[in-house]
């Protein structure tokens, strides 16, 4: 016999992030997923992946929202402690994996990205999350659109996989901000 729980409101925060953090760890491995898959069919098929050049300036624009990314989750993450530190570094550790695939996939042509962050959060994880939840929201907007003009396939896997999960980041931080589970979703 299976039993389901549903959370409740009254449920604690400490429970709701650590349910939160269980959803997203996943993330950075579906990340890069598509990237490996697309080494291991080029590996079978007898050659490196197929890239455009014509892709290039648009993954370098992917690239630098990522490390702008970063840099906004690693000035989050100070002061915050226990539950709040794994979670937001969870979620930074993601955006450090992103831009990671992305550099890797661009290779020679990787244009240095900026380091600036694109916002100052600070305090807890509640004050902050709504914030971090409208730049996850923009984010995967901004990939959405790229994706659009992209021309290889093993590119726009890799910012569709990158999509799906900043779309989790910001749905669980709008959770963790006091949105309703149904309005979070529709974020």
């Amino acid at each position: 016999m299976d039993t389901h729980q549903v959370e409740s409101p009254d449920m604690s925060m400490t429970t709701r992030r650590r349910l939160i953090a269980s959803l997203l760890a996943g993330g950075a491995v579906i990340a890069a997923a598509p990237l490996f898959a697309g080494q291991a069919s080029a590996a079978e098929a007898g050659g490196p992946p197929q890239r455009d050049p014509a892709d290039n300036e648009a993954l370098n624009s992917s690239l630098e929202r990522e490390s702008r990314m970063v840099a906004t989750y690693r000035k989050a993450i100070v002061g915050l402690t226990e539950n709040d530190l794994i979670a937001m570094t969870l979620i930074l550790d993601h955006h450090v994996a992103y831009a990671q695939a992305l550099t890797g996939y661009l290779a020679v042509d990787v244009v240095n990205p900026s380091s600036a962050p694109l916002a100052s959060p600070a305090g807890s994880v509640a004050s902050i999350a709504r914030q971090l939840a409208t730049l996850e929201d923009q984010t995967a907007t901004i990939h959405t659109n790229i994706i659009g003009t992209i021309k290889g396939i093993d590119a726009a896997m890799l910012l569709a996989s990158i999509v799906t999960v900043e779309t989790r980041h910001a749905a669980a931080l709008e959770l963790i901000a006091g949105s309703s589970p149904i309005a979070a979703i529709g974020n």
